[in-house]
């Protein structure tokens, strides 16, 4: 499974195949700026969707890179057998409480 790299600035998607990470640091063919890895399941909106695309830049700048969220669990190896995975806001608001009740989850970068 491949993934994708977006500019957040242009609103550019591209789909990587899986070249075991040769392509991690490129930059945006229209703006040069580097790109945002995210996994394949990263749909993203029309470029015209000014909404969604704030909700997309809130969600990556407070760690949600679009991995899966667990309702208890912490992350993937650490989840009750009963835990389902909790679908990302399409909303500010509903971003904003997402990113306060599953802070945990958050993948901090350097």
């Amino acid at each position: 499974m491949g993934h994708k790299k977006v500019c957040l600035e242009c609103r550019v998607t591209l789909n990587r195949i899986d070249d075991n990470g040769a392509e991690l640091q490129s930059p945006c063919p229209q703006c040069s700026k580097p790109m945002t890895l995210l996994p394949h399941r990263f749909r993203p909106p029309k470029k015209a969707d000014d909404n969604s695309w704030e909700v997309v830049l809130f969600l990556i700048q407070n760690g949600f890179y679009f991995q899966h969220i667990y309702a208890d669990g912490v992350n993937e190896y650490h989840k009750k057998s009963s835990d389902t995975y909790i679908p990302y806001p399409t909303n500010l608001r509903d971003a904003k409480e997402f990113v306060e009740r599953y802070r945990g989850q958050a993948i901090k970068k350097k």
